[in-house]
């Protein structure tokens, strides 16, 4: 642990038990029947599709969390957030650092995060994709399936969008000025938690917000009652955010969003480790956005924004047992201009089309103590796109969304004698909806999306692993790689009733079937041989990435929730077969099928919401040859919240939670390492 995080640790613990104020673990204002009890579909928009969508009629398939499942949860990570999503799966096992998210059987690199707007691209071996508080989230967004027209590279799987909290989110009706601080508990890791917040708004125009956060946790206690050892951390992240709008029309805004994390973890946080494998890791990511918008209501062909950002990760490890210093660090620097343009506006047939471009370059630079590191080689890749889309409303009834992208993009090594990797792609998709009864539509889309091959892919050298004196098994770089392409059709049905069964309640149902096919996968082969071979003149072989096959990847999404005022329950089951075409063996990232369930209660007039999770998982036999079945298992969690109304408590919130309900012992597929048992959970805090 760094020095500095030594000396504020004591005094934020401190905090934490001193105060009966308390964790926020959430930033909701005024209840609303829907904004309770995890719902998963409902009028809701969507924003990672660029424009504003009501979720029920969207063609692509997409989940919401909102303030009040994220309050509920009492995240400690990401995972904890998108775990209960269908056919969203978190591997690489409890520490938050080394987590990995499956969306319809494909994970890491095929999967696009974005902060705010911003791309996340880090990508490394055994780590996470992206680094964030929770607690400073006001919403996150999932986009299942292929995503490339409005995203560009990357998004093969779908897109993971997070937005983070407001001024906006934490001020009361006519407050200008306020507060808020917060502490909580969780005991399957001993982890303290504590922060604070200053937030505001001056003359209508101007909006501040501060917010940091800190936690402070001890190695997880897994289902089998023993401890995962060197899984402990301290985490300290802030949020600075302010926008101002002379004349309500042009918005101008900055934020910068900080995460600092150090932990004794094995080099491959994904596995138990040993004592050899232990490095002392600080995780340090930098988000920085700019943004501008012009928002005229009597002006419907011009509604341009632009985003621009600077996204900076850096790890540091230093091995434990013996001197070796490591550093792995990606800068992306990238900005998003698009407009909108309206038309037909109440007439009986409309348009929203929105086109614009995009930009990003990610620049990487990895040393070992001090020198460059060969397998993690220094490079960049560059990306210039044009996108359009048009959504076409055909009367009452019928909606059409035809898409279009170009991407050219070019990965470049410094200091390697290797040819560029450059090359261009197009995207295109079109998704239709159409409402047979005012609460019945019928959806269907088909998605294209690619992924340029990354500056590890393309350029990694130097020694992959020893195998004995003067034997080595050796990376060679592979400029010649073509992106990978997925091409997904989906079809599915909707279901959408207010006043269902009584006034003020709503029903949702939603069924989603999909097939995507994916072309020139990206893998690495080892050959091991004592043989000389081209690009290693003695024994060991060599390692290197290739196009190696194409999938199939297909199944379907049911989601069904009754929402009531003082009641609600949900239920979603998710399932997706993968094969690998070239060889008809099943594919080793496909997750096992699952059941999800919620249900809950609400008593308004005391402030309580109180309610169940459940997530019940079959056990997985189609896997290739050699790879590892797992069994089935179910984790339950329960939940309440307690927000005084009307009382000289109003303002403070409390939470308690128990994750793992009945300490489930159980290794979730494709992990190495056995979950978390029991973990009971306190929050509580207060705005002024």
């Amino acid at each position: 642990m760094h020095r500095s995080h030594r000396r504020i640790a004591p005094a934020i613990r401190a905090l934490c038990i001193a105060s009966t104020l308390p964790a926020l673990s959430g930033y909701a204002s005024a209840e609303t029947a829907a904004d309770d009890g995890g719902v998963v579909l409902g009028p809701l928009t969507v924003t990672a599709t660029k424009t504003d969508l009501d979720i029920s009629v969207l063609p692509d398939s997409a989940s919401v969390l909102e303030q009040s499942d994220i309050r509920t949860r009492q995240p400690q990570d990401l995972g904890d957030l998108l775990r209960d999503l269908p056919n969203v799966d978190i591997g690489g096992g409890p520490r938050g650092i080394g987590q990995t998210v499956t969306i319809r059987g494909l994970s890491d690199e095929r999967i696009l995060f974005l902060l705010d707007g911003a791309r996340q691209n880090f990508a490394r071996a055994h780590s996470a994709r992206v680094f964030v508080e929770p607690d400073l989230l006001r919403r996150v967004e999932v986009l299942r399936g292929p995503a490339s027209v409005l995203w560009g590279s990357g998004a093969l799987g779908g897109v993971v969008a997070l937005e983070t909290v407001d001024a906006a989110d934490l001020l009361k009706p006519d407050q200008d000025v306020g507060a808020r601080v917060k502490a909580g508990y969780q005991d399957v890791n001993g982890q303290w938690m504590g922060g604070a917040a200053v937030y505001g708004r001056a003359g209508g125009q101007f909006d501040y917000l501060l917010d940091l956060a800190y936690r402070d946790g001890g190695d997880i206690r897994l289902g089998d009652g023993s401890d995962l050892d060197n899984s402990a951390y301290q985490r300290l992240s802030g949020l600075a955010k302010g926008s101002w709008s002379p004349d309500g029309i042009n918005r101008f805004s900055a934020s910068y969003m900080g995460l600092d994390e150090d932990g004794e973890v094995p080099s491959n946080p994904q596995t138990a480790g040993s004592d050899d494998s232990l490095v002392d890791r600080t995780t340090r990511q930098d988000n920085l956005t700019l943004r501008y918008r012009y928002d005229d209501p009597d002006n419907a062909l011009l509604n341009p924004s632009v985003v621009l950002y600077r996204n900076k990760t850096d790890i540091e490890e230093d091995l434990v047992s013996r001197p070796r210093s490591d550093s792995t660090e990606l800068i992306t620097t990238g900005f998003d201009l698009r407009n909108t343009m309206r038309f037909g506006t109440g007439s009986s047939v409309a348009q929203v089309l929105t086109y614009g471009v995009e930009y990003y370059k990610d620049e990487v630079t990895a040393r070992r103590d001090g020198a460059p590191r060969e397998s993690f080689p220094d490079g960049s890749q560059q990306i210039f796109s044009a996108y359009l889309q048009d959504e076409i409303t055909l009367g009452r009834r019928l909606t059409l969304v035809p898409g279009i992208r170009w991407d050219n993009y070019r990965g470049e090594a410094e200091r390697l004698d290797a040819d560029d990797n450059e090359d261009s792609a197009w995207s295109i998709k079109l998704g239709a909806s159409y409402k047979v009864t005012d609460w019945m539509a019928l959806l269907a889309s088909y998605n294209e999306a690619f992924r340029a091959p990354s500056i590890s892919e393309l350029f990694v050298s130097g020694v992959h692993f020893s195998c004995g004196r003067g034997c080595q098994n050796l990376f060679v770089p592979n400029p010649d790689l073509k992106p990978e392409k997925a091409h997904n059709k989906e079809i599915g049905i909707s279901l959408f009733k207010d006043d269902l069964l009584t006034p003020g309640d709503a029903g949702r149902f939603r069924a989603s079937f999909f097939r995507n096919d994916v072309s020139d996968f990206i893998d690495r082969s080892v050959l091991f041989t004592f043989r000389p071979v081209p690009g290693n003149p003695g024994p060991g072989g060599v390692s290197t990435s290739d196009n190696v096959s194409d999938a199939r990847l297909e199944g379907f999404e049911i989601e069904a929730l009754y929402d009531a005022p003082r009641w609600f329950a949900g239920l979603a089951y998710a399932r997706t077969r993968g094969e690998d075409e070239d060889t008809g063996d099943p594919l080793s990232s496909v997750q096992p099928d699952a059941w999800i369930a919620q249900a809950g209660l609400r008593f308004p007039a005391q402030g309580i919401r109180l309610g169940w999770r459940g997530r019940f998982v079959d056990a997985q036999d189609r896997v290739p040859p050699g790879g590892e079945e797992s069994d089935s298992y179910d984790v339950q969690d329960i939940w309440l919240s307690w927000d005084p109304v009307g009382s000289p408590l109003a303002g403070l919130g409390v939470d308690v939670g128990v994750d793992n309900l009945f300490d489930a012992d159980y290794t979730p597929y494709l992990s190495a390492l056995q979950a978390p048992g029991r973990n009971i959970k306190v929050a509580v805090s207060y705005r002024f």
